[in-house]
């Protein structure tokens, strides 16, 4: 048997090799019948390793297909960029990922050359049919037109969106709002043929958008009202302008509840803090500049713009409005200037409520509060607050409030605007003392200002302070005339008491008013960016219910890590669950901004209001760009 075996061996080998041969031979022919015919693409790949190879000849056919596509009109594949245009990278770009790609039915590979002693490389010969090629071209054409009509169908809706949200923040006076929404329907219409129906009528939306844009900037006034000087050190001083913000609004000149600028203080370019019902600062380093050049923002930041308009904005380049541009006459306007006055620091219609409001029986018992040593006291709070000696008024303050106090003023180095006039409104056994307008300044020049209501007990002592609700949202609730005087200042509380306690990290008083089994969802956007030559970028919300214990550890973390929060309602809807009771649905366009993350979106909370804390049982937010009868509600619960 051995010896038979070494015989046998070597004829299977000799066997093996003549049909290796015999394969690569026909292969070969096959390869030159391809070759001579004009109905197939080929290609030859050559390496050390087999898989390489055809690798290697995949590619070579696919940039093989992709010379044929440029060279022939034959096989038509439209695409555009953002203006509209023919992008043929784009289109080259498909064609050869789709054919590398290409599933292996779809061609032929055949071995024409093996590693032997003269040879150390395979050779690999592909092809494919033209009629095959046509079918996946036509196949990509047809994928391509839907993406075409898909981002086409997008783009109408967002144009109409954001010019929609634009025209309501208009209505509110949120200019700041109104410009953002505006400009981002208008780089999206550009180049377009995206038509907006109004009144009645179509119009192309790029210059009806460009045109609102120009209104609104004509129609907004910006003046100087008062003039301080700041120590900053021993060797340099600043100068704090006080401005008054306005936008004509059919005739009536009313107060810009938000707006975002920019200006150079003598020095540097400089961003002013966010508008917040009519007032806005300066900061000069010289007294005798004669005028500013204010420039009104309506391009945000990327973190304020979605990623996929971010860049549009990006790749068309900023539209400049010159009406964005407000020269602000500073040095001969302040010879002249006064205090700010409470008329200038309150809506007048607000006004006119809250002094209905003090008509109710329900204030005969409060009467009885002491105004005068209240002002006394806030007028003592407020020197202390200038000078920076805060423990000077402690004794005018329960240990509650004066923490509170402290963490205020340790809030973004705050500082007092202009000089106040004092409003005191009484409820049950507090009285709101109306208010001090602050600005509160952070790093990278981020600012805001904010009202402070400091709320007396019937000892004369600030039990607690709060920022007040924009004009807005204050209105909205005090305009309810149906509702008790009582009801109406509690639900106002409640929610100054909650934006302020993000602004100051007050996770105790957080973790006492919501409920142990409350409904929590959060929603944050989330980003999907692939960089490349084809910029894909994306954004989704991601919603998470989570139970009071993590929400309350998520909180927490924020207020570690984030250097402020700062929350602002706008667009505001209330609701009693029922007739009598104080259980309130509360639905308010909620902005959050804070030093690394900022949206916008729409905020419920189904809040009880019968004790002497509130309890909030649903907290729930939900994006900006759902419609209003999709978010959630008091139908939802009741």
């Amino acid at each position: 048997m051995k010896k038979n075996t070494i015989p046998f061996i070597f004829l299977l080998t000799f066997i093996s090799l003549i049909s290796s041969a015999q394969d690569l031979s026909r292969n070969r022919e096959i390869m030159q019948k391809v070759m001579s015919s004009d109905k197939y693409s080929f290609a030859i790949g050559s390496a050390d390793s087999l898989n390489t190879a055809i690798s290697y000849a995949v590619t070579h056919l696919a940039d093989q297909i992709m010379t044929d596509v440029k060279i022939s009109s034959k096989y038509e594949i439209k695409s555009q960029n953002g203006n509209g245009e023919l992008n043929e990278t784009v289109i080259f770009e498909q064609v050869s990922e789709t054919f590398t790609n290409v599933r292996l039915s779809d061609y032929q590979q055949l071995i024409i050359e093996k590693p032997n002693k003269k040879n150390k490389e395979y050779s690999v010969f592909v092809y494919i049919s033209k009629e095959k090629i046509k079918e996946i071209l036509q196949e990509l054409e047809e994928k391509e037109k839907a993406v075409q009509l898909e981002k086409e169908k997008k783009a109408y809706e967002d144009v109409n969106f954001y010019f929609s949200e634009g025209c309501k923040a208009i209505n509110d006076i949120r200019i700041g709002d109104a410009l953002k929404y505006l400009y981002w329907s208008y780089v999206i219409s550009l180049g377009s043929n995206i038509n907006i129906e109004q009144g009645g009528k179509s119009e192309p939306a790029t210059r009806l958008i460009e045109t609102k844009i120009d209104n609104l900037l004509n129609n907004l006034h910006i003046t100087p009202v008062s003039f301080e000087k700041e120590q900053i050190n021993d060797f340099q001083e600043k100068y704090k302008v006080v401005l008054n913000i306005k936008y004509n609004k059919d005739g009536v000149m009313q107060k810009v509840t938000n707006l975002d600028y920019e200006y150079n203080d003598g020095n540097t370019n400089q961003k002013g803090p966010r508008v917040r019902d009519g007032i806005g600062t300066l900061d000069l380093q010289y007294a005798d500049i004669d005028e500013v050049r204010i420039q009104c923002t309506y391009k945000y930041d990327e973190n304020e713009t979605p990623p996929d308009i971010y860049e549009i904005i990006k790749s068309k380049g900023e539209k400049k409005f010159s009406s964005a541009i407000k020269i602000v006459p500073i040095s001969q306007t302040l010879k002249t200037s006064k205090p700010i006055s409470s008329t200038e620091q309150t809506d007048v219609s607000n006004e006119y409520y809250l002094a209905k409001s003090e008509t109710s029986a329900e204030t005969l018992e409060a009467k009885a509060h002491n105004h005068e040593e209240m002002e006394k006291r806030i007028n003592l709070v407020e020197a202390a607050i200038r000078n920076k000696q805060y423990d000077s008024v402690r004794d005018y303050f329960t240990p509650e409030g004066y923490d509170s106090f402290k963490k205020l003023v340790q809030y973004g180095h705050a500082s007092i605007i202009g000089t106040p006039q004092y409003r005191f409104l009484d409820y049950g056994s507090i009285t709101l003392c109306r208010s001090i307008t602050m600005q509160f300044n952070f790093r990278n020049n981020k600012q805001f200002i904010e009202n402070v209501t400091f709320r007396f007990n019937d000892d004369n002592l600030i039990e607690s302070l709060a920022f007040t609700l924009s004009d807005v949202a204050e209105r909205d609730i005090l305009s309810k005339g149906k509702w008790e005087r009582n009801s109406r200042l509690l639900l106002m509380t409640f929610l100054e008491d909650y934006q302020t306690a993000y602004a100051l990290g007050r996770i105790d008083y957080l973790e006492r008013i919501f409920s142990e089994n409350a409904l929590i969802i959060t929603g944050n956007k989330v980003e999907k960016k692939v960089l490349n030559d084809g910029i894909i970028i994306t954004e989704s919300v991601k919603y998470d219910t989570l139970s009071k214990a993590q929400y309350m550890e998520r909180l927490k973390r924020h207020f570690r890590t984030k250097e402020y929060i700062n929350l602002n309602f706008t667009d505001t809807d209330f609701k009693r669950a029922s007739d009598g009771d104080e259980f309130y649905g509360i639905r308010v366009r909620q902005e959050y901004f804070s030093s690394n993350y900022g949206d916008v979106g729409y905020l419920f909370l189904l809040v009880d209001l019968r004790f002497e804390e509130p309890i909030i049982h649903i907290r729930a937010w939900q994006n900006d760009k759902l419609p209003l009868e999709a978010l959630f509600g008091l139908s939802d619960v009741y």
